[in-house]
């Protein structure tokens, strides 16, 4: 069955998106893959501009290109077409504009050529942090490329993420600076000391190089309703070849439990992060019940087997029966599916994406947590704006409403 039978409620531009990144695309995709292309009203810039937003230019390109010139295709990733298709897809080569092709190779190449940087400059500071005795596992970015795609230049990615021990914070601080970063945040040792303690990243950036690097002492924020095992993450590792250099990161299992906590926690606005852990499941042996085992328990089950099942929805990933039937456990994640496709092409209010966010919490004491956290509790953007002593830190749960109203409520004067 065809992408667009599968999701008729998808508008033409997220169908072909879809039907691009398909490992096995049948023929009635193939058709519509060309039929869109050769469209009279096909707006090209748009199509690149959306292709961006859903971080999957580098697939839109592969595809388009092994389907008009298969027999110059040497890719890792290798589109299977269905027997039968190949008489028709002759005529509908010679009928593509070919300017098409040309404009999204330009992008394809300045991604992969930024890419190619940036897992170099991982390398390096994987190698750095190794030298001085620091542990680090890094994960998304280049590393997954690798491990889900097969080639560092299929994924965009915008920044380097790296998971470190949190009494390393301070040294890989001061390594950073020395090769000549700068950190994103500018903020006293005091609003400091408060954001180590309640936030789970902090941003640098090189001028020089604009590589975008983050460092991770945790994977969620403290205050967070769930925590995952972190120490679990640690133990639990398995070596990546960047370049034939090893990369230290998460086992298969602990990836795909944490590619879908954090796609359920963004609600999966980019259609990158389901190919991400389609490509993850197909490519790599997995320990489904050791899958099953980590997420019991922990408040994130929803999360989790909401990412499996727009897995099979947008792309049939061979999903084992043991994991199908945790799905079909949840009642709730169809609506959810469907609530995540329309968000594609229906953009949600901050209020919307609440009320979704919270059907995603196990229990009424998780979403209550969640409430407190984003309403009433300060957070790190109240410190920022202005610096209280210690003394006075009650103030900032009044700042707090102040800054949503403001933020949410009260339109900026025209000039």
């Amino acid at each position: 069955m065809s992408i667009k039978h599968k999701n008729p409620q998808l508008n033409d531009e997220l169908l072909f998106l879809i039907a691009c990144c398909q490992i096995d695309p049948s023929e009635d995709d193939i058709n519509f893959i060309f039929s869109y292309l050769n469209a009279e009203e096909l707006e090209l810039n748009t199509l690149i501009s959306l292709a961006n937003q859903h971080g999957i230019l580098p697939l839109i390109y592969k595809t388009i290109k092994h389907l008009s010139h298969p027999e110059l295709n040497s890719d890792t990733l290798v589109i299977k077409m269905k027997e039968g298709c190949s008489d028709n897809l002759n005529a509908q080569r010679s009928t593509l504009n070919t300017e098409i092709l040309t404009e999204l190779k330009a992008h394809y190449m300045s991604i992969s050529h930024r890419n190619m940087l940036m897992s170099a400059e991982l390398i390096r500071i994987m190698k750095l942090l190794k030298e001085n005795n620091i542990e680090a596992l890094a994960f998304k970015g280049p590393v997954l490329s690798q491990m889900a795609y097969g080639d560092i230049t299929l994924r965009q990615y915008a920044d380097l993420d790296v998971l470190t021990r949190k009494e390393d914070i301070y040294k890989i601080d001061t390594l950073l600076k020395e090769e000549g970063y700068q950190r994103l945040l500018d903020i006293t040792p005091t609003q400091e000391k408060v954001y180590i303690q309640y936030a789970h990243d902090i941003g640098f950036i090189h001028p020089n190089k604009s590589v975008h690097f983050e460092m991770h002492w945790s994977l969620l924020d403290k205050d967070y309703p769930m925590q995952v095992d972190l120490e679990d993450f640690w133990k639990e590792t398995q070596e990546v070849k960047l370049n034939s250099y090893p990369i230290d990161t998460f086992s298969n299992e602990n990836l795909l439990i944490y590619l879908c906590i954090h796609g359920s926690k963004h609600l999966w606005e980019r259609i990158e992060w389901i190919k991400d852990i389609d490509l993850l499941i197909r490519k790599n042996e997995i320990n489904w019940a050791k899958v099953i085992e980590k997420s019991k328990g922990t408040g994130f089950e929803k999360m989790i087997f909401l990412g499996f099942s727009l897995c099979t929805t947008l792309f049939a990933t061979p999903l084992p029966p043991v994991i199908q039937e945790q799905i079909k456990k949840y009642q709730q994640l169809d609506i959810l599916s469907d609530v995540v496709l329309e968000s594609w092409q229906t953009p949600k209010s901050t209020f919307q994406k609440t009320k979704t966010r919270l059907k995603l919490f196990p229990g009424i004491k998780e979403q209550l947590l969640y409430l407190h956290k984003i309403i009433l509790k300060p957070s790190f953007n109240e410190y920022w704006y202005v610096d209280l002593p210690k003394g006075l830190y009650w103030i900032y749960y009044f700042i707090r409403p102040y800054l949503l109203i403001k933020k949410y409520f009260i339109k900026p004067k025209k000039a």
